[in-house]
C-alpha cells in the first residue's frame, strides 16, 4: 500500500474543502422518508472535524441508481444533516451555478446534488481520465483540497470519488483512515492463524463467493454459511429447499452460481458448513425445519436453532472471526434470530463485522458497535480489499500523494 495524506497534513483554515461521504440512505417510496444509518453519524463526525479546522464545506455523495425509486435529490438529505449539525447547510440544486461556492465562510456547509445526476459519474474510465468527468472539472476551479471520507465507494472507479487526484491535494478522512486501518489489521491476524471463520451470507450470493474463493488459498479452516448463500449449498448438496424459495432464487439470478457452488465443493480444502435446519414463517409464526425434512412449501427465511448451535461451538473455538451478511431476512421478525444470536455470539470474540446489512441489522436490533473489536461500514469496499483487489479510491490518494510530492520537489 502506498502513501496518502491525512487531514493533519494540512492547514484547511479559510480553505474550501469538497468531501466525499456516502449518504446513500434507505429511500421509503411509499412515505417519501430517509431512514439513518451509523454511516451518517460518522462522516457528521468529520463534518465536525473540519468545522474546528474552519474549512469551508462542500458535501458531495450519490443516492440510489438511475432507474431505482430512491434515485433522489440530496435536498432532503441536507435537512437531516442540519438536524445533526445543528446548523442551516445550503444546498445548491442539480445544473445550478457553482459561483455560489465563492460566497462560502468558514465553516459554512454547502451539499451538492446527487452525484449520479451526471451522466458520466460512472463511465468506465481509469482513475486518471476522470477527471474529464462532468463533476471533478466543474468542481475543481472553486476548491482547494478534497476529502474522500467514504470508504464504502472506494471500490468504485466513479468521478465523484477519483477524479480530483489530477488536478487537487487528495486526503483521506477519518472514516476512511479507520476502515482502512482495521482491515489491515484484520488481514495480518488472518495471515498467521489457522484457526479464523468466516461467516458469509446475506441477500447477495457474488460478494460471499468471490470471498471464499479467495480462501480456498489462504489457512481458513472453515466457512459457515447462512442466507441466501447456504440455500444454494444446500441445493448444490442435493436438498430440495420447495417451491417457493427456488422461485426466489429463480427469480433473482441466483441459481445461477450453482455450477461455480458445486465446482467450490469439489475442491473441499476449506471446510464449508451448511445449515442443519432452517426457519419459515408459517401461520404467522417461526417454525424450525431441519434439512432432512426439506421441502418446504413456505420460503425459507433464517437459518435454525440447532445451526446456531453448531456456529456457536465453531466460532468459540475460533481464534478470528469475519462475519459479512444478516443470517436471514432480518428485517422479518420471523427472520431475525439468527442473526440476532450470532451477533451476540459474536460478542465473546475476535471479531469483524462487514456489509450494509450487517450495519443495518446491528442497529435495528441496537446493538452497539463496541461489542465487537470493528464494524467496518464499507460493505463491497471491504469485501474487495480483503480479496486483495485494487481499490480505485485508495488508488487515487496514492496517485494524488504522488503527484503532489513530486511538484513540491522541483
Amino acid at each position: 500500500m502506498g502513501e496518502f495524506f491525512r487531514v493533519k497534513d494540512f492547514n484547511l483554515k479559510d480553505k474550501t474543502v469538497a468531501i466525499r461521504i456516502d449518504m446513500n440512505l434507505p429511500y421509503n417510496p411509499e412515505t417519501g422518508e430517509l431512514s439513518e444509518n451509523p454511516r451518517l453519524y460518522k462522516h457528521v463526525e468529520t463534518i465536525r472535524k473540519l468545522q474546528k479546522e474552519r474549512a469551508k464545506i462542500i458535501l458531495l455523495s450519490h443516492q440510489g441508481r438511475k432507474g431505482e425509486p430512491d434515485f433522489i435529490s440530496l435536498e432532503k438529505h441536507s435537512k437531516l444533516l442540519e438536524k445533526h449539525l445543528n446548523r442551516e447547510i445550503k444546498f445548491l440544486k442539480f445544473s445550478s451555478d457553482f459561483e455560489v461556492i465563492k460566497k462560502l465562510k468558514e465553516r459554512e456547509i454547502l451539499v451538492l446534488d446527487n452525484s449520479r445526476f451526471y451522466r458520466d459519474e460512472k463511465d468506465k474510465k481509469r482513475v486518471e481520465e476522470h477527471a474529464e468527468s462532468s463533476l471533478p472539472k466543474k468542481l475543481s476551479p472553486y476548491i482547494d483540497y478534497f476529502v474522500l471520507d467514504a470508504f464504502s465507494i472506494a471500490h468504485r472507479c466513479h468521478a465523484s470519488v477519483v477524479g480530483f487526484a489530477g488536478s487537487k491535494p487528495c486526503i483521506a478522512g477519518p472514516v476512511f483512515e479507520l476502515e482502512l486501518k482495521e482491515l489491515e489489521k484484520f488481514l495480518n491476524k488472518i495471515n498467521f492463524s489457522k484457526n479464523d471463520v468466516f461467516i458469509l451470507g446475506g441477500a447477495k450470493p457474488k460478494e460471499p463467493l468471490d470471498l471464499i474463493t479467495h480462501l480456498l488459498s489462504k489457512n481458513v479452516e472453515k466457512i459457515l454459511t447462512t442466507g441466501v448463500l447456504s440455500l444454494l449449498f444446500l441445493i448444490a448438496k442435493g436438498y430440495k429447499l420447495g417451491e417457493t424459495s427456488e422461485n426466489f432464487l429463480k427469480e433473482k439470478g441466483y441459481l445461477d452460481f450453482l455450477p461455480e457452488i458445486k465446482k467450490t465443493l469439489e475442491k473441499n480444502r476449506v471446510e464449508i458448513v451448511v445449515p442443519l435446519d432452517v426457519a419459515v414463517e408459517r401461520e404467522k409464526n417461526r417454525v424450525e425445519v431441519p434439512v432432512e425434512d426439506l421441502p418446504v412449501k413456505e420460503r425459507i427465511l433464517d437459518i435454525g436453532s440447532k445451526t446456531i448451535g453448531l456456529y456457536r461451538e465453531e466460532i468459540r473455538n475460533s481464534t478470528n472471526v469475519f462475519m459479512k451478511g444478516p443470517a436471514g431476512v432480518y428485517e422479518n421478525k420471523n427472520g431475525l434470530f439468527g442473526t440476532k444470536s450470532i451477533f451476540e455470539i459474536l460478542e465473546h470474540t475476535n471479531s469483524v463485522l462487514a456489509g450494509g446489512n450487517t450495519v443495518d441489522a446491528l442497529s435495528k436490533l441496537n446493538i452497539p458497535f463496541d461489542r465487537f473489536n470493528y464494524v467496518s461500514l464499507g460493505g463491497g469496499a471491504a469485501t474487495e480489499y480483503l480479496l486483495g483487489k485494487e481499490l480505485p479510491g485508495l488508488k487515487s490518494l496514492e496517485l494524488s500523494f504522488d503527484r503532489v510530492r513530486d511538484k513540491s520537489s522541483d
